[in-house]
């Protein structure tokens, strides 16, 4: 395989980020000329076809996503370096790196860790939001600080603490039939249109077990990857969902009609950090802020949200 070149890899990832060369451009500050350049050469370096030209946008292939990833990896700690050189700069009182899943971070996180910043002034913070298995990943390798995730994780480079265990919740569209109902049962969603989160989520296969050992069929035509998706979804009006408690509660207030579910599925967040080095202030006291505030959020929550 051809050499390399720093230039070109970038220039990978900015196309892979803007969709087109000309965007691409604009990211590097430089022309798009050179940019479709650069492209040639890492394709021609790599001996592998990283996209397919449809009108004016470059579609990834498959191949194109896999090196993404593993070029977002490398950029990550690349960043870090530039960023903690900037603190020593400036003499910022610390910096706290956050991995979280989408689900808690559309609405909630964020709100936490503008308190967090208003309590810890003159402290920089970065949040990426990831899969849990790829907030896990970055945990393992240290690239992060905290993660926050949703699947059990198995790996002596990752400490896992519990955060909280609580159950997925039903959301209807404002005026649904079942609004006035105190609970949803897998029956009162026969023939509904259900959205569904993605086949990479490993609580669909948990909720689809509950919908099969009851019989009950459900009209599958949309699925997401993402909770909060899910949630706008079903509040436009299209369909029913069972999704976590905190993303739902964030939606309560635009109409959303949320109802407990039985049988409980289980759904947990976990808070995870580096085991091999020791927890920073920082991390301790952000995570003693967001238990705070997911108690709080709790307590709000007419009972839809139960932490235990």
């Amino acid at each position: 395989m051809a050499k390399l070149s720093f230039r070109q890899v970038e220039a990978f990832r900015a196309v892979m980020i803007a969709g087109t060369t000309t965007g691409a451009a604009e990211m590097l500050f430089i022309s798009q000329p050179a940019v479709s350049r650069l492209l040639s050469d890492f394709e021609a370096s790599v001996k592998v076809s990283l996209f397919e030209r449809h009108k004016k946008r470059l579609l990834p292939t498959p191949e194109a996503l896999i090196l993404f990833e593993e070029v977002e990896r490398s950029f990550v700690g690349v960043e870090q370096l530039a960023r903690t050189a900037e603190e020593l700069r400036e003499f910022h009182r610390g910096t706290l790196r956050i991995a979280c899943m989408p689900t808690m971070a559309q609405e909630f996180l964020p709100k936490v860790a503008h308190d967090f910043q208003q309590q810890n002034k003159g402290v920089s913070m970065t949040l990426q939001v990831r899969s849990s298995q790829q907030v896990a990943d970055w945990i393992a390798t240290q690239h992060f600080d905290i993660g926050l995730s949703a699947i059990k994780v198995s790996d002596p480079a990752i400490k896992v603490e519990s955060l909280a265990q609580t159950q997925l919740v039903c959301i209807l569209p404002p005026g649904h039939h079942l609004k006035d109902k105190s609970e949803i049962v897998p029956k009162d969603l026969e023939g509904e249109l259900f959205v569904s989160l993605g086949t990479e989520q490993s609580i669909r296969y948990k909720v689809d077990e509950v919908f099969e050992q009851a019989d009950v069929k459900r009209q599958m035509l949309f699925d997401t990857q993402v909770s909060h998706v899910a949630c706008s979804y079903v509040l436009a009006g299209s369909g029913v969902s069972l999704v976590d408690a905190v993303t739902a509660i964030n939606y309560a207030d635009r109409g959303l009609i949320i109802k407990p579910f039985t049988p409980s599925i289980r759904f947990n967040y976990n808070i995870i950090y580096p085991a091999t080095r020791s927890k920073s202030r920082l991390a301790l006291e952000f995570s003693e802020l967001l238990r705070s505030r997911l108690a709080e959020l709790s307590n709000r929550s007419n009972g839809l949200l139960i932490i235990k």
